[in-house]
């Protein structure tokens, strides 16, 4: 295979490797919104002690138990959303590797192009 097809090929490889990492990080990024939303949610909907300071016996029998449930509620939608910005910042650096590798490919390509007029 001569020097042109093999950079064709290369160039061709990384271009189809940044597709696949924008596609990546476009679901991540969906996740992602979709986690920060039911954080927002959990954490809207949490009880706040004054609310329940008004209502006669709503501290000792009611408040603690739905106050540890939303507490835990806001702990599960703060890993979940933790997590998907894990992985959105996973694939935006893959995305970028993959942008690197198809500018070098790029390159390469075009010094060849060069070379190639020159004689």
């Amino acid at each position: 295979m001569s020097k042109r097809a093999e950079l064709e090929v290369a160039l061709a490889r990384a271009e189809a490797e940044w597709r696949k990492a924008n596609d990546n990080l476009d679901k991540a990024e969906a996740e992602r919104t979709k986690a920060h939303t039911a954080w927002d949610k959990a954490f809207n909907e949490r009880r706040y002690a004054g609310a329940d300071r008004r209502k006669a016996g709503s501290i000792w029998d009611k408040a603690f138990p739905d106050r540890r449930k939303s507490d835990a509620d806001r702990r599960r939608a703060e890993a979940v959303r933790d997590q998907t910005n894990a992985v959105w910042d996973r694939a935006r650096a893959e995305r970028a590797k993959a942008r690197a590798d198809w500018d070098k490919a790029r390159a390469a390509l075009d010094e060849l192009n060069r070379t190639e007029k020159k004689l």
